[in-house]
């Protein structure tokens, strides 16, 4: 009883919090993008550099975030129902894939269409969404990290509320590591910053020719077949 009564309270008291969270969320996946797409455009006019597959990058990868962002929802999710206890899950396990397949079906649909653009050569729109991606996913992370201790030092116990932070901070963290490490490589440049991700192959210079040693004296053999030869008498 005292177990159920401290997971309640603990959920009310992290309410506020997760309203809070949902209400960015929401704002940021409305009006980002828009944001993104008068950046993009501002960019472009300014270099002076005409992209004419900008539209359609920016839809593609605009329905690529937000498949990313119901995947990880998705995955989040999953594990909750893998390491909550008790039986019955099978609704949620429902639920679950219901946001995971879709997911993966536009995610995949739309990076595969984005390989037969010219997003490797022309990267504006990627860095912006991966950058805006990076933003998004590593404040849901920061903010789940920070509830995650807020249950670690709190007095009694909140098993089902433990297990929903845990299952956020798992999947959160781990994406905003991620994107982290991809948007520094974009950026910065490196191993993987060659087209398409892969790494540059740069060949070794062969070695030096080896110069043949001159005769003694200075004089060399006179070269074949260089003259004329006299004919030769069959008398």
């Amino acid at each position: 009883m005292d177990s159920e009564m401290g997971s309640s309270m603990m959920l009310l008291r992290m309410l506020p919090a997760a309203t809070a969270v949902l209400s960015i969320v929401v704002t940021l996946s409305l009006f980002g993008p828009l944001v993104l797409y008068a950046l993009a455009r501002w960019r472009q006019n300014r270099s002076g550099t005409p992209d004419p597959q900008l539209g359609l990058k920016f839809a593609l990868h605009w329905f690529a975030t937000s498949a990313f962002h119901l995947a990880l929802a998705g995955a989040a999710g999953l594990i909750f129902a893998v390491i909550s206890p008790g039986s019955g899950k099978g609704e949620l396990y429902r639920v679950v894939f219901a946001l995971l397949v879709p997911a993966g079906i536009i995610l995949g649909i739309h990076l595969m269409l984005l390989k037969r653009t010219n997003d490797d050569e022309m990267p504006g729109v990627r860095r912006l969404f991966l950058g805006y991606n990076l933003f998004v996913t590593g404040l849901i992370g920061f903010i789940s990290l920070v509830m995650g201790f807020q249950i670690l030092f709190a007095k009694g116990s909140a098993a089902p509320v433990s297990h929903m932070i845990a299952s956020l901070v798992l999947v959160y963290c781990s994406a905003w590591g991620v994107l982290g490490h991809r948007f520094a490589q974009l950026v910065l440049g490196g191993p993987s910053s060659g087209i398409g991700g892969m790494p540059e192959v740069v060949m070794p210079p062969g070695p030096p020719a080896v110069q043949p040693p001159a005769a003694a004296g200075g004089a060399g053999l006179p070269a074949l077949g260089g003259g004329s030869y006299p004919p030769i008498d069959q008398k």
